[in-house]
C-alpha cells in the first residue's frame, strides 16, 4: 500500500479515484445539461423568452451555455463530493446534491427575478420545476460516477 502525503492526505481525498470521478462527472454532467436543453427545445418546452422577459431575450454566443454548464458540472461535483464525504451513500448524496444545487436555482431565482423585475411568475415557475428534474438527473448521474469511478470518501 502507498503510502500518501501531501493535500490529499490531508484533505482526505484518494487522487487516483478523484480523478477518474471528476473525468467521468463533469463531461456526463455537461452532456446531460445539453441533452435536456436540447429535449426541451424539441418537445417545444422550452420557455418563451417573451414571457419571462419584459425587454426580450439576446442571442449569446455560443460558447455561453458551454461554459455556463461547465461551471455548473465543476459546482455539482464538489457538492457531491462535500455530502458523499459525510453520509457514504452514493445515492443519497446524489440527491440530496441535486435538490441543494435547485433550491438556488430555483425557488430562491424565480422569487428574486418575479420580486425584482416585476415580471409574471407562472412561466419561472415553470422553468424552475424543469430545472428539479435536470438537478435530481443529474444528482444521480454523479452517483453513478462515483459508482463507475470506484469512488469511496
Amino acid at each position: 500500500m502507498r503510502m500518501t502525503t501531501g493535500w490529499s492526505s490531508l484533505l482526505g481525498y484518494h487522487r487516483d479515484p478523484l480523478r477518474r470521478f471528476l473525468l467521468l462527472s463533469l463531461p456526463l454532467l455537461i452532456l446531460a445539461m445539453a441533452l435536456f436543453h436540447f429535449a426541451l427545445d424539441a418537445l417545444g418546452l422550452a420557455p418563451n423568452v417573451t414571457a419571462i422577459s419584459v425587454a426580450g431575450a439576446r442571442v449569446l454566443p455560443p460558447w455561453v451555455p458551454l461554459v455556463t454548464w461547465t461551471l455548473e458540472s465543476l459546482g455539482l461535483s464538489a457538492l457531491f463530493l462535500l455530502i458523499y464525504g459525510r453520509n457514504s451513500m452514493s445515492w443519497l448524496s446524489g440527491l440530496l446534491t441535486g435538490w441543494i444545487a435547485w433550491v438556488f436555482r430555483g425557488p430562491l431565482l424565480v422569487v428574486s427575478v418575479v420580486g425584482i423585475a416585476g415580471l409574471p411568475p407562472a412561466p419561472w415557475w415553470s422553468m424552475a420545476f424543469s430545472w428539479w428534474v435536470l438537478y435530481t438527473i443529474c444528482g444521480l448521474l454523479l452517483a453513478g460516477a462515483a459508482a463507475a469511478a470506484s469512488y469511496q470518501p
